[in-house]
């Protein structure tokens, strides 16, 4: 049976009360990767210091919705842009670089990361995977599992 996982960390919706640290965001982010093709990345229009990063690793042109105030970049995703969200993740803010991360397989949707790295969704889990990533998150994390 495939189970679906929402789950936020605390943090979630004060952007005052951060994690204190973002050591499940490796594991986390890796094991999505290693399943994922293609990436889609949002950030705030004001976050300029990251759209010029993030433009630099994402080949394609980025999308300016009008009505959004979102930058939206779309893209293979490479080992480059793997590499940043792995290891080159926090901000100057001291929280996730990017706003909304989204993991794609072609076009099934792997893994979604919002507001920061504290809200999350993955559809289609095992068990087994739904126990991986409880191991993984802080544990005061609130996890929301559904058919």
């Amino acid at each position: 049976m495939k189970y679906q996982l929402h789950f936020t960390i605390p943090a979630f919706p004060n952007p005052n009360l951060m994690p204190e640290d973002y050591e499940y965001w490796v594991p986390l982010m890796k094991y999505f990767i290693e399943k994922s093709d293609t990436i889609e990345i949002h950030c705030w229009n004001e976050e300029k210091e990251v759209i010029k990063e993030t433009k630099a690793l994402v080949q394609d042109d980025p999308e300016l919705p009008e009505d959004m105030k979102l930058t939206i970049f779309r893209g293979i995703l490479t080992y480059d842009i793997s590499h940043r969200l792995l290891y080159d993740h926090i901000a100057e803010t001291e929280n996730i670089k990017w706003f909304s991360i989204f993991l794609s397989k072609g076009d099934t949707t792997m893994f979604h990361s919002e507001h920061w790295g504290t809200e999350f969704f993955a559809p289609n889990l095992s068990e087994e995977e739904i126990a991986y990533i409880t191991s993984v998150m802080p544990k005061d994390t609130n996890f929301n599992q559904y058919e």
